[in-house]
């Protein structure tokens, strides 16, 4: 199963998008690796999906955390949840060995969850987020008037 970062996918929050699309390039890198058959590929990115996704769930919780998101705690359950199914898969990967059957699954699974992830609980995060950042900033104009 391919994947793609489309513009569809964009949540608003340029910091959250940039690391959707950087997490959507390793995903299809993932991918690509077993089509062209270059499965020693696959444990380098592996690792850094790993790191990857730990760096951003947080940058996600910090935001969610800025703005007071009513829904952190399900949101960073479900980040929890994530994190502990991949370990379980990466240690798959090392019981086993690097296949293109694993791989496969692999990829499937993971370009299904995030797809999935983006478009619903990160694109309900997105629009908070947005709204929090339109209220919080300052009216247009203000401060205009002051001389420094």
């Amino acid at each position: 199963m391919p994947i793609e970062w489309t513009e569809e996918l964009a949540i608003g929050i340029a910091r959250l998008d940039a690391q959707h699309r950087e997490l959507y390039r390793a995903v299809a890198s993932l991918h690509g690796a077993m089509r062209q058959g270059r499965l020693e590929e696959v444990p380098a990115t592996l690792e850094f999906l790993g790191a990857y996704v730990i760096e951003h769930f947080g940058t996600e919780e910090e935001e969610m955390a800025a703005a007071g998101y009513p829904r952190l705690a399900d949101h960073r359950a479900i980040h929890r949840a994530f994190i502990a199914e991949y370990v379980a898969c990466r240690a798959r990967f090392e019981a086993e060995g690097v296949s293109a059957s694993l791989v496969v699954e692999l990829s499937h699974w993971l370009a299904a969850w995030l797809t999935d992830h983006v478009r619903g609980v990160d694109g309900q995060m997105g629009r908070y987020l947005r709204a929090h950042r339109a209220a919080a900033a300052p009216p247009a104009g203000a401060g205009r008037d002051r001389p420094c």
